[in-house]
């Protein structure tokens, strides 16, 4: 099974890259830029490799007639998506599909989003911070917003934060991550092939190679126009030097079809300081998809709340680097309150932007209980966007309506439920601090599994469990700690009495 092409009921298409526990789990790296450890018997293989052990008889490859593509009807491709939105919610992930029916309670921060888009196009560029507790939707809000940059014709790019693969502090892991998750409006193309053809075509290209003389990005262009037609180890590996791969430079120079000094192949650096180097490339790209005929690109950067975790040297290292980013995105602005004088450059200076407009939106995502980067010195308050612990309950009654209307598309059946007792139920939950708005859509999901398998199980069932089992237990928790009080006020007055 060992790098098969394979699909997941969740994660959609990917590639197996290691197996584990006797290869009952399996480590995938998805088309959508997601590395995960995921069962194996989830996995349905798409591309066998030749001689892989499961596809072999007697030491041979077994041939296997190629399964005939069922055509979908449209009501059935809506059920497939609609039952495939139904299971990311239940497990809590944010789904990719229907994400603008189960969006409600966001009217400003979509407002301040278009505000965004209408900024990058008249100044160059703009950030957004997303401010949320844990379960309060800001992955939800990623998502919608990587949607509306689409549809605004903005190339996405989107990754997440973690301290193993992709810490804070590594720029060159973190420009690799957002390179190869790429994503462009009317197409499910993905990574930067589709913007380099996008260039190679233009028919003002020469004027853009003037544009870029002598730097990474005429270098990338010119092979990758030189080589595009003869794919192979040569082509990948210059692609690969491209995203930010870690790659031997020497075996990119050798491998690539012109060797000048015109066209310089510089090592990407892998240093923690290399904030220039990487502000550079963003900068860059923005301006290259900018003059393919794209608004630009807009990049996010999720879970930022791993910088608390970083050691005091780290948070500066990462702290540099965002706020290169920030210079990146609003130095053509007017007010702009970053100067290049309050960034660090490495130790063999690297400038920090290609052109002066950028053509650059930025959003990150952070946690305000974590120490995190001081993102509040350099930006506007309408640059930051705080998002509410809880919805309310017109928004809630509405979100419920619009879960169970695609609860019932997805499973296909028509008997009427009381929503509005759930979302009674939960609206109780969320203004006890019980739950948070992650968990309360996971449980309504929970309680529309139940109605829908159990007939005789209503919602009203439901919610009276719930108010039994949460609610009621609050209450009787706070009744313990209140009779704690008053035993502890009693007993202070014997001590003083004594």
């Amino acid at each position: 099974m060992l790098g098969s092409i394979v699909n997941h009921p969740l994660f959609g298409r990917g590639q197996v890259l290691e197996t584990r526990n006797a290869a009952r789990e399996s480590v995938v790296r998805f088309d959508n830029g997601i590395r995960a450890v995921v069962q194996s018997n989830m996995l349905s293989v798409l591309q066998a490799v030749a001689g892989n052990s499961n596809h072999q008889s007697a030491g041979r490859a077994v041939a296997r007639a190629p399964r005939a593509e069922r055509v979908f009807t449209p009501e059935e491709e809506q059920r497939i998506e609609a039952r495939r939105t139904i299971e990311a919610l239940r497990y809590g992930v944010v789904p990719a599909k229907r994400i603008r029916e189960l969006s409600v309670g966001l009217e400003a921060e979509q407002a301040s989003l278009h505000r965004a888009f209408e900024e990058v196009e008249r100044t160059g560029g703009d950030v957004r911070v997303i401010v949320g507790e844990y379960g309060t939707g800001k992955s939800h809000f990623f998502e919608l917003a990587a949607q509306e940059a689409l549809d605004n014709n903005f190339v996405v790019a989107v990754t997440s934060l973690d301290l193993r693969e992709v810490p804070p502090n590594r720029p060159q892991r973190i420009y690799h991550s957002l390179m190869r998750s790429l994503r462009f409006p009317n197409t499910t193309d993905a990574g930067l092939v589709p913007l380099l053809e996008k260039i190679i075509a233009l028919p003002h290209y020469a004027a853009v190679q003037e544009t870029v003389r002598q730097t990474f990005f005429a270098s990338a262009l010119h092979n990758y126009s030189l080589m595009r037609e003869q794919p192979g180890e040569a082509l990948d590996l210059l692609l690969d030097w491209m995203s930010g791969e870690k790659v031997f430079i020497k075996d990119v120079r050798d491998s690539v079809a012109v060797k000048s000094k015109e066209f310089p192949l510089p090592a990407l650096s892998q240093m923690t300081t290399a904030a220039d180097q990487y502000s550079f490339l963003f900068n860059g790209w923005g301006s290259l998809a900018k003059q393919a005929g794209y608004a630009g690109i807009a990049v996010f950067i999720d879970e930022s709340e791993h910088y608390s975790l970083l050691t005091q040297r780290n948070q500066e290292r990462a702290d540099n680097f965002f706020k290169a980013l920030i210079y990146a995105a609003l130095a053509s602005r007017p007010g702009c309150r970053l100067r290049e004088e309050h960034l660090q450059h490495q130790h063999r200076p690297h400038p920090f932007r290609l052109t002066d407009r950028s053509h650059l939106l930025l959003l990150f995502a952070v946690t305000p209980s974590a120490n995190t980067f001081d993102y509040r010195r350099w930006l506007d308050e309408d640059q930051i966007l705080t998002l509410s612990k809880r919805l309310s309950p017109a928004a809630l009654d509405e979100l419920m309506a619009r879960l169970y209307v695609l609860h019932r598309q997805a499973y296909r059946y028509d008997h009427s439920e009381q929503f509005l007792d759930v979302s009674h139920g939960l609206l109780q939950c969320l203004d006890a601090n019980i739950l948070n708005l992650r968990q309360a859509i996971r449980l309504a999901v929970e309680i529309y599994d139940l109605s829908y398998a159990h007939r005789d199980y209503t919602a009203t069932h439901a919610v009276a469990e719930l108010r039994g089992a949460l609610l009621m237990g609050e209450e009787a928790g706070a009744g313990g700690r209140s009779r704690r009080q008053e035993a502890g006020g009693r007993s202070g007055k014997r001590d003083k009495q004594g």
